[in-house]
């Protein structure tokens, strides 16, 4: 580890705010500068009197000696510390307000930069929403999207769980430290992730406890690093709105699944449609949405020959044979891939590219062709 970097995992252990971090950051970058003048009166200014304190006690003494442990468990876990001016830093975190100088990652890095789709919800959650997040997170990461959730019981581990099903990405950012996953009943789930080659994100020093007000702060990374936010299941009061409306902030897109009347833990999704939100109930509309900003998404599915134009001058061979399975009625995506006997991920990518197109339309009983 260089000096810039090591200086800067001192920083980590000092409890730092996102504000605090990237104010420093601005001010010094190089941390080790940094470090040659903690006693300036510009880092007085940023950091209180406790965060002082404790740095100069870790600077007390050579840093590696300071901070053994944390290097030893960095060693042992293939943990990274990623900061600010670092390439792997994501772009959509810079984009924020007062995006951390630093984040704590465990798995593949690159996850960061790729096309993502927050998911959130209650922890205390029904049985049907668990099933539909689930659903929603197998099927829009199976499309190509990375899952982003916080870890939690309820809604959050179910969208995980369902992506790692699928064999899709995703992306857990905790409110804790990278060594202290919460909740404990999560820990198998946060091992299977990094197994199943995602990523555990925390802004918190490595051995952090989940503190209350880490958790507001965790849905700015969550809501931060998508294109938007899809509210499973919410009550009224809950965390997920607090990551909703964090999105509308961020100016990224916001979802929400409708539910009963009688479900109390839904009446935070119809409080956030009746605000603007956008209702959704199939995967597909989140993608048909979101596509302006999934180009390379969809080049992973284009195919490589094309049709000889005969019908249609310029759409490919195999979205034509897609086009060819509609009739006169809508069919919902299930029924098309039983019949092209295509996987969802491929047509559903093909779908939004023929809505892209003009070529169909989204309706309540399925897609139809629109010509």
């Amino acid at each position: 580890m260089d000096d810039h970097h090591l200086a800067w995992l001192a920083l980590s252990e000092l409890n730092l705010t996102f504000k605090q971090s990237y104010e420093l950051a601005q001010l010094y970058g190089h941390g080790s500068t940094l470090l040659e003048q903690q006693n300036s009166q510009q880092v007085a200014q940023v950091l209180n009197p406790s965060q002082q304190q404790h740095l100069a006690l870790l600077t007390s003494q050579a840093l590696p000696l300071s901070l053994v442990a944390q290097l030893e468990w960095m060693k042992n876990n293939q943990a990274t510390l990623l900061l600010y001016d670092d390439e792997n830093y994501p772009d959509a975190l810079k984009s924020i307000h007062h995006p951390p100088a630093f984040l704590w990652i465990q798995g593949r890095a690159n996850l960061l930069n790729e096309p993502s789709i927050a998911m959130v919800g209650a922890r205390k959650a029904t049985a049907n929403g668990m099933d539909l997040a689930k659903t929603f997170a197998g099927k829009l990461g199976a499309s190509g999207l990375t899952i982003v959730s916080g870890l939690a019981l309820g809604i959050d581990g179910a969208c995980h769980q369902g992506a790692l099903d699928a064999q899709a990405d995703t992306i857990a950012v905790l409110g804790s430290g990278l060594a202290q996953i919460y909740p404990a009943k999560h820990q198998a789930l946060a091992q299977r992730i990094i197994a199943g080659a995602g990523l555990l994100v925390s802004p918190w020093p490595l051995k952090a406890t989940p503190l209350a007000y880490r958790f507001p702060a965790r849905n700015r990374i969550i809501s931060g690093l998508s294109l938007g936010v899809l509210v499973v299941e919410a009550a009224v009061r809950s965390g997920s709105l607090i990551t909703a409306k964090t999105a509308l902030e961020q100016g990224r897109e916001v979802f929400a699944i409708p539910s009963s009347v009688h479900n109390v833990q839904a009446q935070g999704c119809h409080q956030l449609i009746r605000d603007g939100a956008l209702l959704v109930d199939q995967p597909q509309q989140i993608l048909a949405e979101l596509a302006p900003h999934l180009q390379q998404i969809l080049e992973r599915y284009r195919p490589q020959h094309h049709a000889n134009e005969q019908k249609l001058q310029g759409v490919a061979e195999e979205l034509q044979l897609l086009l060819g399975v509609f009739g006169y009625d809508p069919l919902p995506i299930d029924i098309l891939c039983a019949q092209l006997a295509q996987p969802y991920n491929i047509v559903a990518a093909q779908l939004v590219e023929l809505e892209l197109l003009g070529l169909v339309r989204l309706t309540g009983g399925g897609y139809e062709k629109v010509f």
